[in-house]
């Protein structure tokens, strides 16, 4: 489908009512100057007759045109006249102004009876000369006003040319940009209407490209991630084939097993998050917070009891929140399991879900050695982890729950406890709506705080 130009149809639809107006208004100044012209052949005529009235002309006078050669004004006795048209007399003809026909020519006539004497005379002019004249001063009025029609519109169509050129050179410097090195747009010398528009494109550049680097990175990063231990398994690999006995073959077979364990949850990882820095969106819904952290809890229950912390909720409130393809219960199980992983044994690790204002708030306080303050703004990168660290990973946990959080609209702060050990922080807006039936006190299968240190008690 052809692509409509904007100069084309702007010098059209301007054309168009210009020349509607303009052509309008030519034939109504045509058609007052036809009737003026007409007017003032009327008023000749009775300053004609005013001064044969006063004898300052003959009673027998007449004015030629030299352009047409012809007799157009006259002055003759009105019983000299010959008869009318229709076998009337033309003594028969009133005082005053009338159109007569006279052997089928038509005529204006001034009838006057001059004073004193009686004298009946009849000034009179050619109608077919009164039109031509008027005519000419019709056409003395309109020729001028086409003639600036089309300047006006030349000028117009210049104009919008001009004034549409630097959208030429936006498409030329766009067509210019390099895929791979995206540059933003200028912005000098840009119409007032056109600037917001540059400066959207200039910011979808600023995304892209940032975009861009994001990957590069994620890309350069994940084959650095990912070679480690690919040549780690192959070396397990070719101890496997040296060993000598049925145990140490089996000990090499364990840790190679293990080796391809951390790597499968690696390139799940990196999966994961290559999904949620893509643009696609899932499925969105309405959910209880209370019901995906009672299954996360769940789901982390037997890793607490293993390691001996003391997992609980500390403050629970009912709140529904907006969820996409269960990535809320991702983030959710994300933070609970880095606080058992790096809380030492007969600890304890706090669950708070409560309302602020309208935002629904998710908290998990573990009892471990925190993050140095230096560190706190880079944990959020993907592959990065806390140089004190004891524990085996790969550093995407936070970086996936930080892209999950951006794709719900929450916030996610990490902050040293004074106590000792970190708190996890999710803020997300909440949803308002009748949850009765989610409110803590009945909540089964959410181990309470109270509960938990009873039984550790």
């Amino acid at each position: 489908m052809k692509q409509a130009s904007i100069q084309r149809d702007l010098n059209r639809r301007i054309m168009l009512a210009s020349l509607t107006v303009l052509l309008l208004a030519g034939a109504l100044s045509a058609t007052i100057s036809f009737f003026e012209a007409r007017e003032l052949q009327d008023n000749m005529l009775r300053e004609i007759a005013s001064l044969v009235n006063n004898h300052q002309l003959s009673d027998n006078f007449s004015r030629r045109d030299e352009k047409v050669e012809e007799e157009t004004i006259t002055v003759h006795f009105l019983s000299h006249l010959p008869g009318l048209d229709g076998g009337k007399s033309a003594e028969s003809l009133a005082d005053g102004l009338q159109t007569i026909s006279i052997d089928g020519e038509k005529w204006r006539v001034l009838v006057l009876t001059k004073a004193g004497s009686g004298t009946r005379l009849a000034i009179g002019q050619q109608t077919e000369l009164r039109d031509n004249i008027a005519l000419a001063s019709s056409l003395n009025v309109i020729l001028p006003i086409l003639l600036l029609t089309i300047i006006m519109l030349l000028v117009i169509n210049y104009i919008i040319a001009s004034r549409l050129r630097p959208l030429k050179t936006l498409t030329d410097s766009l067509n210019q940009l390099e895929a791979t090195r995206l540059r933003e747009l200028p912005e000098v010398d840009i119409p007032e209407e056109i600037a917001p528009f540059v400066k959207s494109i200039n910011a979808l550049i600023v995304r892209t490209q940032s975009a861009m680097n994001k990957q590069h990175r994620f890309i350069a990063d994940a084959a650095h991630e990912l070679r480690t231990p690919i040549t780690a398994l192959s070396l397990l690999a070719e101890n496997l084939e040296r060993a000598d006995s049925v145990a140490e073959r089996e000990q090499r077979l364990s840790l190679l097993n293990q080796g391809l364990d951390r790597l499968r949850v690696l390139v799940v990882q990196l999966l994961d998050l290559a999904r949620l820095q893509s643009d696609s969106s899932g499925l969105t819904e309405t959910v209880s917070f209370n019901q995906v952290v009672r299954d996360a809890i769940a789901d982390l229950y037997p890793l607490s009891e293993a390691a001996q912390i003391d997992l609980g909720m500390k403050r629970q409130e009912a709140l529904r929140v907006k969820d996409e393809d269960g990535r809320l219960g991702q983030l959710v199980r994300n933070a609970i399991e880095n606080a058992i992983r790096y809380s030492p044994a007969e600890s304890r690790v706090d669950i708070s879900l409560y309302s602020e204002k309208e935002l629904a708030i998710f908290c998990v306080e573990d009892s471990g050695a925190g993050i140095p303050e230096a560190e706190i703004e880079q944990v959020m990168q993907p592959f990065y982890r806390t140089l004190q660290t004891n524990q085996a990973g790969n550093g995407l946990g936070l970086a996936i729950s930080q892209e999950i959080a951006e794709r719900l609209n929450g916030k996610i702060s990490i902050s040293n406890r004074e106590a000792g050990g970190l708190c996890f922080r999710y803020e997300q807006e909440r949803i308002s709506g009748d949850d009765a039936f989610l409110h803590g006190a009945n909540n089964p299968g959410i181990p309470k705080r109270q509960e938990k240190s009873s039984k550790q008690s």
